[in-house]
């Protein structure tokens, strides 16, 4: 996939996350490819490529709001769990917006959905499956380009 010139705004960038084949899972997909895309719209726009701020400081992509959320979904967790949670997404977080930095070539919501879908993020059961999956999509993140 490559980068449309046309291509004029975030919403757009979403748009391009919608291409392809659909989840199988709850929302819990859809809730990681979102912030995937939200980085590449986040990076996208730093380079010019799509109007937007650069980077700021703090939680830019909302991963602690993310967290929270998933927790619940799983019936609320501890501490503990929702700062390993939190700790992995930032690691794939890290991940896309590290190949979108360094690649700028489209293939980066490509590889992301390959990721995603690799995964068992769509059969995790309670909050350890999830950072396991997510652990795994990351992997196949980063061997993607390879």
């Amino acid at each position: 996939m490559t980068i449309d010139p046309s291509i004029n705004g975030p919403a757009h960038i979403g748009a391009i996350g919608g291409i392809g084949g659909g989840s199988s899972g709850p929302d819990l997909a859809a809730d990681i490819r979102s912030l995937g895309l939200d980085i590449v719209g986040q990076v996208a726009g730093s380079f010019g490529l799509a109007p937007g701020s650069a980077p700021g400081q703090g939680d830019i992509y909302g991963l602690g709001g993310l967290a929270d959320r998933i927790g619940a979904q799983f019936g609320g967790s501890n501490a503990a769990d929702i700062g390993a949670l939190t700790r992995e997404l930032e690691e794939f977080a890290s991940a896309i917006a590290s190949d979108m930095a360094a690649y700028a070539d489209g293939r980066t919501l490509d590889h992301l959905d390959g990721a995603v879908a690799a995964s068992p993020l769509s059969t995790a059961t309670d909050i350890g499956g999830v950072i396991d999956a997510l652990a795994q999509a990351r992997t196949h993140f980063d061997t993607a380009r390879s």
